[in-house]
């Protein structure tokens, strides 16, 4: 299979040409429009990108965040304490040609990149799915990355996803329980109601073509 290959700036202008060919497919708001200063940035100072090509064509991409100190971090969405910012790392943006998709490819670049965190000493996984970005959320979430918060960011909502990669977490794939309550992930007014009762999105059913995917809630597990 395509390996993922770490990209550099010579890059860059593949990058920004499949972002916004991917964009341009997605109804608005289902994904950041990202510029072309965000990919310069993560390509060195504050990330890094795989991709996997076909010849010479780029036709899948992925973005790590490995904020600095100054960087914007999605752990101040999920309230953590100062000490644990410089612990994260952000599962950011993915882009697939549309000739490679259904392949599985969201799911092994999620992991692809979390694995790489943990090489850089990053112990909280971090990610942001809008609720309508139904491909997106259900690899994401199947890969251990939990619904911990919903909020209006990028133009959108985004429910706020967490997985711990520390040396000892392993992802755990559990059945869903008998006890989860489910609801569709675009129901967004009984999601804010199950977060705020305590509960987490731990697990992601897909339902009929274009229709909005299941999402498994259960208390979550205090640290």
């Amino acid at each position: 299979m395509t390996q993922l290959t770490r990209l550099d700036p010579s890059h860059l202008p593949a990058i920004i040409a499949l972002h916004h060919r991917v964009i341009a497919d997605l109804p608005p708001g289902n994904a950041a429009t990202e510029t072309d200063q965000f990919f310069a940035d993560h390509l060195d100072a504050c990330g890094q990108i795989f991709g996997a090509f076909d010849g010479d064509r780029l036709m899948a991409y992925c973005v790590l965040g490995l904020p600095r100190e100054t960087d914007p971090n999605f752990g101040t969405d999920h309230h953590l304490p100062p000490d644990q910012l410089g612990k994260v790392a952000h599962i950011d943006g993915v882009a697939v040609d549309p000739q490679w998709r259904g392949q599985g490819w969201q799911r092994r670049m999620v992991e692809h990149r979390i694995e790489i965190a943990r090489k850089c000493g990053r112990t909280i996984a971090l990610s942001t799915v809008a609720p309508t970005n139904f491909p997106s959320l259900i690899s994401t979430v199947s890969t251990g990355l939990a619904i911990h918060g919903l909020i209006a960011k990028f133009g959108g909502n985004r429910f706020l996803l967490r997985r711990d990669i520390g040396p000892d977490q392993d992802a755990k794939f559990p059945s869903a329980p008998d006890r989860a309550i489910w609801c569709a992930s675009d129901d967004l007014a009984t999601c804010r109601k199950l977060l705020d009762d305590g509960l987490i999105g731990l697990f992601c059913q897909s339902s009929p073509h274009g229709t909005a995917p299941r999402i498994g809630w259960v208390p979550a597990i205090p640290a």
